[in-house]
């Protein structure tokens, strides 16, 4: 019930913030509701003080207008209006010939007073612009007109016509406003001067002392120049009104206009009144309305988001869209949000074609374009969400195979033989390639191009194709490395359980021999017998033991106790084991060791395990009767152990395939070596992160053995 019920409040809850929204836009017409609210009615609103000065103002010009279209009250068709002058010549126009030429157009008047052109012509607009072209050099209605130049004040008759056919209209609706019916508004002008008056009025045997008593007024004479009003707002322009209609020009005036706010007469007033309360009512709805809808959507997007993705045993349920990358997902809505603004445009641009005038398109356009936007935009926030708690919203992206593959390529990039080409190869070209496809998208946003948006695609595919194909070498790089690195634990394994496997029987060969030799036995051949298999046995034994020690070195299976260790001390202490061995083959031994205490942080057992299989190796390969040098120095940061001799043998071999399991300095293979002897001191020296380094020059062989120095503490 949930599934269905929460989007259905959460839509309902929208539909009635849009309605909201369209009742305060309309109910305060343009202004904002709060401060429409403020005002207390209608009497004392803006509206009703703009009203006020529109009425004034449409007094002081019917005071111009009764003057040019009345004689003694009685509207004067035989009055001039205008005057032309056509060659030196001056004909006058009464207002009776331009209302019937204007009607020879096609122009009259509605019962609203509002010029039209749709009626029977008998002069067309090109006729009149041809034939009747005069040079106006007086109009009744603009008196203080004078042309500038000879140019000035060419227009056809027609457009004389209308135009004073404009300002007659505007005469008939003054009067049909304030005196051909009742109105509530009231006002009483009079001039004097020297015993003449002359007075203005719309209701017959009113005062100005009357009209102040209606329930708002507004009162000024000449002799205090002072506005008397209860308006919440006089019109500031009244006085200069005044005296611009002053006929004695020095003449003494007296102003009193009101509104009966009992509102007796059905006029515009009344209308506005009732209008401006229903419209208040409406306001008062339309906050109540926008309030309530806004909780109500923002609780139940709330529970949208808390409901979203769940069954109905309260399990996360995704839908097929739900697999989307979120890139992907994120771009159709950008696309959506900005497809939607040129859809709603010419949808409303084909409404107005339709319907004709269409109330405030622009702000029924705006509501359109945020509803549909809104209608898709939430299902895709929805399913990120759903991703989200699924916790799939990572993994469900682009950005997760990019990263997988830049990894799967940094990961590959390890066993080539220069890094950083590696990841200059790969970043630099996809950078630029990713600057070339924004630049001719910009390029074909702005300058229309189809060449470069098929530039931009052709790349975009030949980056990603490159990109693919990169992948999957990456891939199968690594997948080579993990099988050989499984092959090469494989082996360790092999190695480690055959040479187990073998001490068993070993150990009973021994012994056998063992027992062989206490025998008595006179043959002397076979006890030549017995000694060779003694050889042979213990040199399987010290090689089964190498494999063994071999594989967990390599491995890292080897249990280190590191602390300081005098490497100066160890080292003279393996010199002084070695040296009968050394001497026998006439090795003389140069060393070069500070006497001061040059300690490192390694385990002391594997330590004299790496420096034995240097030493003996020296004894064993080395030139006999030659010179062994051996330096130890203390550095900036480490200690360094370096051996340097002569091999009997040629060097026909590099420093790593030295270091192998199973490579010897002798290929003749004619000494006892397993060929592990180095490959396990290089192994320990690192687990005890050391180096071990290896020279070759001709037959010079150098080793190096560096550890890091331990910082003596403070105090000791």
């Amino acid at each position: 019930m949930k599934k269905f019920f929460i989007p259905f409040l959460h839509l309902f809850s929208l539909f009635l913030l849009l309605c909201s929204l369209v009742i305060l836009h309309f109910a305060p017409r343009g202004r904002d509701a709060v401060s429409f609210l403020k005002e207390k009615n209608y009497l004392s609103s803006s509206d009703f003080d703009s009203a006020i000065s529109e009425s004034v103002n449409d007094i002081f010009d019917y005071i111009d207008l009764r003057d040019i279209f009345e004689t003694r009250g009685t509207l004067d068709l035989n009055h001039t209006i205008a005057q032309s002058e056509t060659n030196g010549a001056t004909r006058s126009y009464s207002l009776d010939y331009l209302i019937k030429y204007a009607r020879s157009m096609g122009y009259y008047l509605n019962e609203k007073n509002e010029i039209l052109e749709d009626g029977p012509a008998t002069v067309t607009k090109e006729q009149d612009e041809k034939e009747h072209m005069v040079r106006v050099i007086y109009r009744a209605y603009l008196p203080d007109y004078q042309p500038a130049t000879p140019a000035d004040g060419f227009m056809s008759l027609g457009r004389l016509a209308k135009e004073a056919l404009g300002y007659l209209a505007k005469y008939y609706a003054i009067r049909s406003r304030y005196f051909d019916k009742g109105s509530n508004f009231s006002f009483y002008i009079a001039y004097s001067s020297e015993g003449n008056s002359t007075c203005y009025t719309n209701a017959e045997g009113i005062t100005e002392k009357q009209i102040q008593t209606l329930g708002k007024y507004l009162y000024t004479d000449s002799d205090t120049l002072e506005i008397k009003s209860n308006l919440k707002t006089a019109p500031s322009n009244l006085v200069p009104l005044l005296e611009a209609r002053d006929p004695y020009r020095d003449g003494t005036y007296v102003f009193s206009a009101g509104v009966d706010t009992r509102f007796p007469h059905e006029d515009e007033y009344k209308a506005a009144y009732m209008e401006y309360s229903t419209r208040r009512q409406l306001t008062f709805v339309g906050l109540f309305l926008f309030i309530f809808s806004i909780f109500a959507v923002l609780t139940s997007f709330v529970m949208l988001l808390a409901h979203t993705g769940r069954g109905e045993k309260n399990g996360l349920q995704l839908y097929p869209f739900d697999k989307t990358p979120v890139e992907l997902t994120l771009m159709l809505g950008i696309v959506w949000f900005y497809f939607t603004q040129i859809l709603t445009k010419y949808f409303f641009e084909s409404l107005l074609l339709v319907v004709g005038n269409f109330p405030e398109p622009a702000f029924f356009s705006s509501l359109s374009l945020f509803a549909i936007r809104y209608l898709l935009l939430l299902p895709l926030f929805l399913s990120l969400v759903r991703q989200y708690k699924k916790s799939m919203l990572f993994h469900c992206s682009y950005l997760r195979r990019i990263l997988k593959l830049m990894e799967t390529y940094i990961t590959a990039s390890q066993f080539t033989r220069s890094k950083t080409f590696s990841y200059l190869l790969f970043v630099f070209p996809n950078l630029l390639a990713l600057g070339l496809i924004l630049y001719n998208a910009y390029c074909f946003i702005n300058r229309r191009s189809l060449l470069h948006l098929l530039f931009a695609t052709l790349l975009l595919f030949i980056t990603v194709s490159i990109d693919y194909y990169t992948y999957f070498i990456s891939r199968g790089l690594h997948d080579a490395v993990n099988e050989q690195v499984k092959a090469e634990r494989l082996k360790a394994d092999l190695i480690t359980n055959v040479s187990h496997d073998l001490k068993t029987p070993l150990t009973s060969i021994i012994s056998y021999v063992d027992l062989l030799k206490r025998e008595n036995i006179g043959d002397e051949r076979v006890q030549g017998y017995i000694e060779v298999l003694e050889q042979k046995a213990s040199r399987l034994k010290n090689l089964t033991e190498d494999l063994v020690e071999a594989s967990k070195a390599s491995s890292g299976n080897v249990s280190l106790e590191l602390h300081p260790i005098n490497y100066s001390e160890i080292l003279l202490q393996t010199l002084g084991e070695f040296q009968e061995k050394l001497e026998k083959r006439s090795l003389t031994i140069l060393t070069s060791v500070p006497e001061e205490d040059i300690m490192i942080m390694a385990d002391g057992r594997q330590l004299f395990r790496v420096l034995e299989n240097l030493f003996n190796n020296c004894a064993k390969y080395a030139l006999l009767g030659s010179r062994v040098y051996i330096t130890l120095e203390k550095r900036e940061k480490e200690a360094a152990f370096i051996m340097k001799n002569i091999s009997e043998a040629p060097l026909n071999i590099s420093p790593d395939e030295l270091t192998e399991r199973f490579v010897r300095g002798d290929v003749s293979r004619s000494t006892e070596g397993s060929g592990l002897g180095l490959s396990i001191a290089k192994s320990l020296t690192k687990l005890m992160s050391g180096k071990m380094i290896i020279d070759i020059d001709g037959d010079l062989y150098k080793v190096s053995l560096l550890f890091p120095l331990v910082e003596k503490e403070e105090g000791e």
